[in-house]
C-alpha cells in the first residue's frame, strides 16, 4: 500500500482497536467510488465486526457486499441477533446506523426461518431425510438487541446518496432509518 494512503487511513481512524478503526460516515462518503466493490476495512470474525462491515457497505452503496455479509452472519448460528453486544460507538452517525442494521437482520433471517430454513442449515438440502430433519427443528425467531432501541436519533439529518449519487426519493427511503433522522434508500437485504 502506498505510504500516502497509509497516512490518509491513519488520519481518519481514531486508535488501534480494530472496531474503533472503522471509518467515519463522512470518510466513506468521500471515498465511495474507491471503496465500492472492495472488502470492508473492518476486520474480525465476531458479530460486532460483521455489523461494522454491514455499516461500511451500506454507506458506500455496495449492496452485494451488504447482502453477502448478512448471509455470512446468517450462517453463524451461534450469533443470535439479540445477543449482538452494544458497540457503544462514540460516533453518533455510525452508532445510529449500527442501531438500525439489526432490524434488517431480523427481517431477513425470520423470513427464511418461517419458511423452514433455520440458521445453520446446509447450503444444499439433499433428500427427504435431510428435509425432515430441518422441519423437525424448532422455529427460533430472531429479535433485535435491546440496546438498538435506546440509541437516540441524530440531531442533524444524515443523507446517504443512492449508488448513483442521488438523494433517495421519498418513496424509496427507509422508514426505519428515517426514524433515526437518516435518509437512505431502503436496503435490499433479502437473500435466497
Amino acid at each position: 500500500m502506498a505510504l500516502w494512503l497509509k497516512r490518509l487511513l491513519k488520519h481518519f481512524f481514531s486508535n488501534s482497536d480494530p472496531l474503533n478503526n472503522t471509518p467515519t460516515v463522512s470518510w466513506l462518503l468521500q471515498n465511495r467510488t474507491t471503496r465500492t466493490g472492495k472488502a470492508a476495512l473492518t476486520r474480525g470474525r465476531t458479530p460486532t465486526a460483521s455489523l461494522y462491515r454491514m455499516y461500511e457497505y451500506l454507506v458506500v452503496g455496495y449492496i452485494i457486499g451488504l447482502r453477502t455479509e448478512i448471509e455470512f452472519f446468517f450462517n453463524q448460528p451461534s450469533w443470535a441477533v439479540a445477543a449482538i453486544p452494544d458497540p457503544e460507538d462514540p460516533d453518533p452517525q455510525r452508532y445510529a446506523i449500527l442501531s438500525v442494521l439489526p432490524y434488517y437482520l431480523v427481517n431477513a433471517f425470520n423470513r427464511l426461518i418461517e419458511r423452514g430454513l433455520p440458521r445453520g442449515s446446509p447450503a444444499i438440502i439433499a433428500g427427504d431425510e435431510a428435509e425432515r430433519e430441518l422441519r423437525a427443528k424448532g422455529v427460533v425467531l430472531e429479535e433485535e438487541p435491546a440496546w438498538a432501541s435506546k440509541v437516540p436519533p441524530l440531531t442533524e439529518t444524515l443523507t446517504i446518496p443512492t449508488s448513483s449519487g442521488e438523494i433517495p426519493t421519498e418513496e424509496r427511503r427507509s422508514a426505519r432509518f428515517l426514524s433515526m433522522n437518516i435518509i437512505v434508500e431502503e436496503p435490499h437485504v433479502l437473500f435466497v
